[in-house]
């Protein structure tokens, strides 16, 4: 039975009893980031099974005290991974802007339903406006002030919950601008296939997923090559822009600043010009690179998104803000106009109506404050020195990784991920003599494969530190045996401005235990595949797959 002197509402319960239990909520929040309900581990590994078995029950039809509530949000706590542990370099989503987090927390209280402005969202409709104002600024798009609004056509931007759903709009928006006539007659008054030009092997995958949704279909990607910097080429888009397949026109080109295996960011001023010769909507997809514009030493990085006709922006990536936090934002504000329920409405400047413009959505929540504080209490400068120091952090990073020995780079960025396979010194040179027996090459790439996902495993599964595992292309060939074939890589992503000494000394040292041990393993399968070309499986292969891997 639940406590009856715990009454289940707010409204109904002394406020000092509803004020000690929310303290208890957030000292519960500052022991998991602290790591004290971790057991200072980044996660506790458990497999899906053993956490279905420890989790899972019947649906509860009598309810608990709140203690016995509280213990039981405290096991979740305790069972769950801590992205803004700096040992986890696997993502860049850390959530520990303590401005955000105590935005979220208003928010929650507050309730607003994002949809409207009266009887439901108004001083948080006005908020919301001004914050997709200043990302305007920051990108190098004309914003007017807020005072002088005209209306939500004159917005150009809304609060999306990732950048999946920013990219899905910002592909809704550009095909309803470039074929009018798809708002009341669907695709098929279109007489040809309309397609999306983007690179290979650095896209995202919500471009496919958008493709299957909105009805272009699988063959409305048309794949560019990529650089040996793992960016989009801007050489193989001019030719497939002026000579496309026959039967199909491109209506968008991917720009990416930033891509979520390496963070290689694209020449988007190449780009931009490509898209102005051919009239072609030229999207860029900074749901990573986005923290940039915030430093004015690292957005050149980043010139010519100013010129994009649409931006994904995802501040639940590298702005330090927790799920979900993402916006698409438009140069011409007027292109989400066909998305107007009430087009009338749309040019009203009474109406602040923002459930009236937003393709996807109806009611959501007050999500839009975590950015607004964060913006608030650091500013744009203070901002940028974060963004600054993570850079000067993530290259110190990358030289622990070099000098351990262990790894060889596929991708390098001088921004904040990079991309490695686990090839010890030694295990190399022990392989020389295969690289010049091109009937060994799919064997050792199976080896090198095979040990990178099991050191990636281990670490995970000792929850000491935890590295992103995906398959990757060597398209600059590091590895000598070809830019085709496909890897399992590690991924190295950080999120944090400072790592402490003892805990980069940490890392280095779980890195360099977990290598000793799989070197003898890995050079044992090396000498044994010289001479008989089938490696005997150790054992080693992984069955974790990270974010990137999506």
């Amino acid at each position: 039975m639940s406590d009856p002197e715990s009454p289940a509402l707010l409204s109904n319960r002394p406020r000092d009893d509803s004020r000690r239990m929310l303290h208890r909520a957030v000292d519960l929040g500052l022991d998991f980031t602290s790591g004290e309900l971790r057991d200072n581990l980044v996660l506790r590994h458990a497999t899906v099974g053993e956490l279905i078995d420890r989790l899972a029950g019947p649906i509860p039809h009598a309810g608990t005290s709140d203690d016995q509530l509280m213990d039981s949000l405290a096991e979740i706590a305790s069972w769950s991974i801590s992205q803004a542990d700096p040992r986890y370099l696997a993502f860049p989503d850390t959530g520990d802007s303590i401005a955000a987090l105590t935005a979220d927390i208003v928010a929650t209280f507050l309730n607003q339903n994002l949809i409207a402005f009266d009887r439901s969202a108004p001083a948080a409709s006005v908020i919301e406006a001004q914050l997709i104002i200043w990302l305007r600024e920051l990108i190098g798009y004309k914003a007017a002030p807020l005072t002088a609004y005209q209306g939500l056509a004159s917005l150009g931007g809304m609060w999306t919950s990732g950048g999946n759903m920013s990219n899905h709009i910002a592909i809704a928006a550009a095909l309803a601008h470039t074929y009018p006539e798809v708002r009341h007659s669907g695709l098929r008054a279109i007489p040809e296939q309309p397609v999306i030009l983007l690179a290979g092997g650095v896209e995202h995958f919500s471009y496919l997923a958008a493709a299957q949704a909105l009805g272009l279909g699988t063959d409305g990607l048309l794949w560019a090559d990529a650089t040996p910097d793992f960016t989009s080429d801007p050489a193989s888009i001019a030719g497939l822009l002026a000579s496309p397949p026959s039967g199909k026109r491109i209506f968008m080109v991917v720009g990416v600043a930033g891509n979520c295996r390496t963070t290689g960011i694209d020449d988007l001023q190449a780009l931009a010009d490509l898209c102005a010769q051919h009239g072609v909507w030229f999207h860029v997809d900074a749901c990573h690179g986005g923290s940039l514009l915030f430093s004015e030493k690292l957005k050149v990085q980043l010139a010519g998104i100013e010129r994009a006709d649409s931006v994904a922006l995802d501040p639940h990536k590298g702005l330090f803000v927790s799920y979900p936090s993402s916006y698409a934002l438009f140069r011409d504000p007027a292109v989400l106009g066909p998305f107007a329920r009430y087009p009338d409405r749309a040019t009203d400047p009474d109406c602040l109506d923002l459930g009236l413009i937003t393709p996807f959505y109806g009611s959501r929540g007050f999500e839009s404050l975590k950015l607004w504080a964060l913006m608030k209490h650091q500013g744009t400068d203070g901002i940028g020195r974060l963004v600054e120091a993570r850079q000067a952090t993530y290259q110190r990073m990358v030289d622990l990784l070099e000098r351990t020995g262990s790894f060889r780079l596929l991708g390098t960025s001088d921004f904040y991920r990079c991309a490695f396979v686990f090839l010890p010194d030694q295990v190399a040179h022990a392989l020389q003599e295969a690289y010049s027996r091109p009937e060994l090459h799919g064997a050792v790439r199976a080896l090198v494969s095979r040990y990178t996902a099991a050191f990636a495993d281990r670490l995970y599964r000792s929850g000491t530190v935890v590295f992103d595992l995906f398959a990757l292309q060597d398209l600059a060939d590091r590895i000598g045996l070809g830019t085709t074939a496909k890897y399992q890589v590690m991924g190295m992503c950080v999120g944090h401005p400072q790592i402490p000494d003892d805990i980069e000394r940490g890392i280095e040292r779980a890195i360099l235990d977990h290598s000793r041990e799989l070197t003898a393993a890995m050079l044992t399968d090396a000498h044994a595949l010289l001479t008989t070309a089938a490696p005997p499986d150790s054992g080693a292969a992984a069955d974790v797959t990270g974010p990137a891997g999506w």
